[in-house]
């Protein structure tokens, strides 16, 4: 009657390229936070900013490689710093 039974399918391949793209995106976040955090510690800005942010990246890249732990992922985790600024 309501087709509950019936699920759509998605793709794991597709959803397991994203979750490498977001973990090379994230671990670029990170260490950029990571450079920018030392950078600016002698600057006027308030550093328990900095450490927040610096923080929330870390936190956002080891959500994701857990997520890609948990689906047993292999994946190219050298490329993160291929883009240019």
């Amino acid at each position: 009657m309501f087709n509950l039974s019936k699920r759509s399918k998605w793709d794991s391949t597709v959803f397991d390229h994203q979750l490498i793209d977001a973990i090379d995106n994230a671990k670029y976040d990170y260490e950029k936070a990571k450079m920018s955090e030392e950078a600016l510690f002698e600057s006027n800005i308030d550093p328990r900013l900095i450490k927040a942010q610096t923080a929330f990246a870390k936190q956002k890249y080891f959500f994701l490689l857990r997520a890609s732990r948990e689906r047993q992922m292999k994946g190219h985790w050298q490329n993160v710093f291929m883009r240019p600024e």
